[in-house]
């Protein structure tokens, strides 16, 4: 894991410094902020991405308002070559860091032994230290002091209210403690080439702020100031510890601090602000949001069949002249059976008419409620069971889960946690997955959705009958 993680450190901090080297022209006057910011940047960055574990919750519903099952986990064995450097870096990550120190202890001590040739004495009405040959500079973590060499005390008036000028400048920045703190961040990681190289652009940027804050004191000196810086660059009065901020700056800059202070055209900033934007992304990341899945259901609409009441009367055809032909007592008959049938008519006829007086009334009712029927598939809630369901296939899934573990992750060393939220159907099922908890690692989360379709389970049961639940399931991969 160590190894893995140093690689990504290195890799965030040479973005940092591709944002820094498109940002810094951009603030005159603020480049050191710029690489303060890289360096933060560069350490804290890998600090939380080792430490932050995973994320958040994806779900909207409470932790526990599904059933939660035993954990599924995979622990592979750390066989791999990055996974088998871990020790090894980490010794020589101990080793650098302590050869750093050392090496910081003899500088400082190298200081003190020098300092101790040093006298107290004023320069244009302010305290300074006079050397033989060291500075200019600022010296001092806790109080610190302008020291100069002894060319100084006869180099002009005009030189020295640039020399004075320039230290004092350190002083009111308080570059010293901040070169300081940065070089802090050289020792506990000392791997990390992107901040030895944000380290030098701040120690730059630190001389250039200056120089760019005395010429806004004295414009008219521009040319004397650069042939101060070359003097000064050229002495050699560079001093050997950390809690210094120097005039006497290292060769390797000076070129570019006489070039910035005789440059009077405007830069360019259009290509740098495309080169900042292009560092920015590539540093921040793209944030890609899936969206979800709505799903659309069609509701039918129950057509309504009222029935319509039609009678058919089919008349009696008249029969007066075969009446005649009848006895007195058959024609009585005859009339007899034909007031019954009007009177049955009649009756027929009051039915109809009731039953239609009842349908106008049932049509004039409200309608009846529609019936709602909860949907608990559509999100994780709870469902009161009397046996919980059983993951049967969990020898299976450890198998699966090991072929599904991501092989840079795993040759990495590491690992993670996935909650996953099951929804299991009245046969055991999983009919859906949802992911509550990510593990930190989208390659991890994409594995545990893969095995989760490949879970069965046996189904709860609520009164001896199947029902569907939402289940939670936190699935591991591990290391050793």
């Amino acid at each position: 894991m160590i190894a893995a993680w140093m690689l990504w450190s290195i890799g965030a901090g040479l973005l940092f410094l591709l944002a820094g080297l498109a940002v810094e022209r951009l603030l005159a006057g603020k480049r050191r902020w710029v690489w303060v910011a890289a360096g933060v940047g560069t350490v804290l960055l890998p600090a939380v991405r080792l430490l932050g574990g995973g994320g958040g919750p994806e779900g909207s519903a409470s932790a526990g308002a599904v059933i939660a099952l035993e954990p599924l986990a995979v622990t592979v064995p750390g066989d791999s070559v990055l996974h088998s450097l871990n020790d090894v870096l980490l010794l020589g990550w101990v080793v650098a860091s302590s050869l750093l120190v050392v090496g910081a202890l003899i500088g400082g001590a190298r200081f003190m032994w020098r300092r101790r040739t040093w006298e107290d004495g004023s320069l244009l009405g302010r305290r300074v230290m006079w050397s033989r040959d060291s500075g200019p500079a600022v010296v001092g973590l806790v109080t610190s002091r302008i020291v100069l060499p002894a060319w100084v005390a006869g180099a002009g008036r005009a030189r020295q209210e640039l020399v004075l000028a320039h230290e004092e400048e350190h002083l009111g920045a308080h570059d010293v403690q901040l070169r300081f703190l940065a070089a802090l961040l050289l020792f506990a990681f000392p791997w990390n080439p992107a901040l030895w190289v944000q380290y030098h652009r701040l120690c730059l940027a630190v001389e250039l702020d200056c120089d760019r804050r005395v010429m806004i004191r004295w414009p008219h000196r521009r040319r004397l100031y650069g042939d101060l810086l070359l003097r000064v660059g050229t002495g050699g009065g560079a001093l050997p510890a950390m809690a210094v901020a120097a005039l006497a700056e290292r060769r390797s800059g000076l070129e570019q601090r006489i070039r910035t202070l005789l440059s009077k055209a405007p830069e360019v900033r259009m290509a740098q602000g495309a080169f900042l934007v292009f560092g920015a992304i590539l540093v921040l990341g793209i944030a890609l949001m899936v969206p979800g899945i709505v799903s659309e259901r069609g509701e039918q609409v129950e057509e309504t069949v009222v029935p319509s009441f039609e009678v058919n009367v089919v008349p009696i055809p008249e029969a007066a002249t075969e009446l005649e032909e009848l006895s007195e007592e058959q024609q009585r008959a005859v009339e007899e059976a034909i007031k019954e049938s009007q009177r049955q008519y009649e009756e027929l006829q009051q039915r109809l008419e009731e039953a239609r007086r009842q349908h106008t009334e049932v049509e004039k009712l409200p309608p009846p409620p529609e019936r709602v029927e909860t949907d608990i598939s559509a999100a994780p809630v709870w469902t009161n069971v009397d046996v919980y369901p059983v993951l049967e296939n969990r020898d299976e899934m450890s198998r699966l889960l090991e072929s599904e573990y991501p092989p840079l992750l795993r040759d990495a060393g590491i690992g993670g946690t996935v909650k996953v939220w099951f929804f299991i159907d009245e046969t055991g099922n999983v009919v859906k997955t949802q992911v509550h908890t990510s593990s930190g690692h989208q390659a991890l989360d994409e594995a545990a959705m893969r095995v989760g379709g490949e879970l069965e389970f046996s189904p709860a049961m609520t009164a001896d009958e199947a029902v569907p639940v939402w289940v939670a399931l936190d699935i591991k991969f591990e290391t050793r």
